[in-house]
C-alpha cells in the first residue's frame, strides 16, 4: 500500500499585517502536523501541497494605478515569503512539491480598470452582450454605466503580477503565460504516478465580471499533452479556484458543464477553493452516469473573519490517497482563533459524514484511465501476449505491474479475473478486491472475498455473504466456507 498525502490550502489572502504574521501561521501549521499521529484517526505527513488560488488579498480600483501595483507587489512578496518558508519546513525547500493556481483576488483590478473605457453611446444589444462573459462589454452597478474592453493587451496584463510571483517562487523554472489560452501548468509526480494540472478559472474575470471560467483551449491543449502512454495508469487531478455551485443571485462560480469536459478528458478528482469553507461532492458524467469526478472544496487559510461564512472558521484539508487503489481519506482541519492572529488547529466537521472529522471515500470510475493515445482496444493476439506477460509477472510476484497489464484486458475472461483477484489480494487492496469480486462464482473467489471482508472488519457484509451462499452446495460444503462461518460464530456474530 502506498499512501500519498495531499495538503490542500486556498484563499491565503496574504498581505503585510501584524495580525497575519507568516511566522505565527507557519508555526501553527507545523505544530498541527506534529499532532497528526496522535489524533483519534491519525494523518500522514504531507507529501504535496496544493494552493487553490487567492494568494493575495488584492487591491481595489480607488487607488492610483502605480500605488496599487506597488501594494500588490508587497502582498506577493509576503505570499512568496510565507510559501517559501513553509516549503522549507515541509519539503526541505523542494518547491516542485507545491502546486499553485490563481484566484479572483490574483486578478489585478488596476489593470482591468485601465483597459476599459466608459461608453456614452448605448446600443440595444448591450444587455445581451453583458450576459456573455466572453464579450468585451461590461456593466458597472456602482456607476450604472456600460464599459468596453478597449485594450486587450493591457487587459491580459491583469495576470502580470501573479505571473511575476509565479516565476519568482519557482526560481525561474516555471513560467505563467499572459495568453489566456495557455494558462495552465502540468505538475508530474512520477514516484506516485500522479499528475496535477493547474487551471486558471479566472478567464474573463475582472473588476466588473466575477464569473469563473476556464479557457476551452487550455483544457483541449492540456488533454493533448497528457494523453500519452506514459500517463496511462497515472491518477489525473485537476486544480482550479472557483466553486461549481453558487447562490442564484451570485455569478462568482464556475459552470458545472466545464467539470463535465474535465471528466471527459480523464480527470478523476478536482480540487478548488473560493467558497471559504471545506466541502466534498461528486459530479456524475452526463453521458454515462457510472462515471464521475470527486471534487474537494477547501476553506480559507487566513481570510479575515468578515469574509468567512457564518458558522465557519479558517480551514484547510488533508487528503490521504492510496495510490495503489481507489481509496482515500478526507480530513478537515479548522482553526480555533486566538488573540493577535495565533491560530490553533484541530479536527473539523465534515457535514456529509455526520460531522465527523474524517471521511473514507472510494474514487468514482473515470473514463478509460488505463487507455491512452496509441492504445485503443487490444487485438486478440495482443491480448494473449499481454495475458501471458501478466501471468509471468504474477509468477515473479511483480503484482503491481501484472495488475496494470490485466486492467487493459477483458475483465470477464475467467483467467484474467483469477489473476486480477490474486494480484489484488497479494497487494492487500481489500476494498478494490471486494468491489471487483462482488458475487463469487467459485470457492477460490469466495475465499479471497471473505478474507478481505474479515480483514476490513466488515462483519455485517460477511454475515450476509455467508447467508446468501449457504444455498450454494459447492461453496457451502467447502473448507473455506466452514472455517469462515466458524470464525463468525466464535466472534458471536
Amino acid at each position: 500500500m502506498s499512501i500519498v498525502t495531499i495538503m490542500q490550502f486556498s484563499d491565503l489572502h496574504k498581505r503585510a499585517s501584524v495580525l497575519d504574521s507568516n511566522k505565527a501561521l507557519i508555526s501553527s501549521i507545523v505544530s498541527d502536523i506534529a499532532r497528526y499521529n496522535k489524533e483519534e484517526i491519525p494523518i500522514s505527513k504531507p507529501d504535496i501541497l496544493i494552493v487553490c488560488g487567492d494568494i493575495i488579498r488584492g487591491c481595489g480600483t480607488s487607488m492610483d494605478f502605480e500605488l496599487s501595483i506597488r501594494e500588490i507587489e508587497k502582498q506577493y512578496n509576503e505570499a512568496n515569503d510565507f510559501l517559501s518558508q513553509l516549503c522549507n519546513e515541509l519539503f526541505n525547500g523542494d518547491k516542485h512539491r507545491i502546486v499553485i493556481v490563481p484566484g479572483n483576488h490574483d486578478v489585478s483590478w488596476p489593470h482591468s480598470q485601465k483597459s476599459m473605457e466608459k461608453l456614452e453611446n448605448l446600443e440595444p444589444n448591450f444587455v445581451e452582450l453583458c450576459k456573455n462573459p466572453r464579450s468585451n462589454i461590461r456593466w458597472s452597478w456602482r456607476e450604472h454605466s456600460y464599459y468596453k474592453i478597449s485594450d486587450y493587451e493591457l487587459y491580459n496584463q491583469r495576470f502580470f503580477p501573479f505571473s511575476k510571483f509565479y516565476t519568482t517562487f519557482y526560481n525561474n523554472q516555471r513560467h505563467y503565460s499572459l495568453k489566456p489560452e495557455e494558462q495552465y501548468d502540468v505538475f508530474e509526480f512520477p514516484e506516485y504516478k500522479m499528475l496535477f494540472v493547474g487551471f486558471n478559472s479566472c478567464f474573463c474575470n475582472d473588476h466588473l465580471n466575477y464569473i469563473g471560467m476556464i479557457h476551452p483551449e487550455c483544457m483541449a491543449d492540456c488533454h493533448n499533452n497528457i494523453n500519452q502512454i506514459k500517463y496511462n495508469d497515472w491518477s489525473k487531478i485537476a486544480v482550479w479556484h472557483h466553486g461549481v455551485h453558487g447562490f442564484p443571485t451570485r455569478s462568482d462560480f464556475m459552470d458545472e458543464r466545464i467539470v463535465q469536459f474535465l471528466i471527459d478528458k480523464g480527470f478523476e478528482m478536482g480540487l478548488h477553493g473560493h467558497q471559504h469553507k471545506s466541502d466534498i461532492f461528486e459530479v456524475k458524467f452526463s453521458a454515462d452516469q457510472t462515471i464521475a469526478m470527486q471534487i474537494f472544496g477547501c476553506g480559507t487559510l487566513c481570510a479575515s473573519q468578515q469574509d468567512i461564512p457564518s458558522g465557519e472558521t479558517r480551514q484547510y484539508s488533508m487528503i490521504e490517497l492510496d495510490s495503489s487503489s481507489t481509496d482515500l481519506k478526507f480530513h478537515i482541519r479548522k482553526a480555533v482563533e486566538q488573540p493577535l492572529g495565533l491560530p490553533i488547529w484541530m479536527p473539523g466537521n465534515i457535514r456529509q459524514n455526520r460531522d465527523k472529522s474524517c471521511m473514507n471515500i472510494k474514487i468514482p470510475i473515470t473514463i478509460n484511465k488505463d487507455t491512452g493515445k496509441g492504445q485503443e482496444m487490444l487485438s486478440k493476439s495482443d491480448s494473449l501476449k499481454e495475458l501471458a506477460e501478466a501471468e509471468n509477472l504474477v509468477a515473479k510476484k511483480d503484482y503491481p505491474e501484472a495488475l496494470r497489464k490485466l486492467k487493459l484486458l477483458e475483465q470477464e475472461n475467467p483467467f484474467v479475473r483469477r489473476l486480477t483477484i490474486e494480484c489484488l489480494s497479494q497487494l492487500e487492496m481489500d476494498d478494490e478486491c471486494i468491489q471487483f469480486i462482488k458475487e463469487p462464482n467459485t470457492i477460490t473467489e469466495f475465499t479471497y472475498l471473505s478474507e478481505a471482508l474479515w480483514r476490513k472488519k466488515n462483519l455485517p457484509d460477511l454475515r450476509k455473504l455467508l447467508d446468501e451462499l449457504s444455498q450454494n452446495q459447492d461453496i457451502a460444503n467447502s473448507e473455506p466456507f466452514k472455517r469462515m462461518n466458524g470464525k463468525l460464530k466464535y466472534r458471536g456474530n
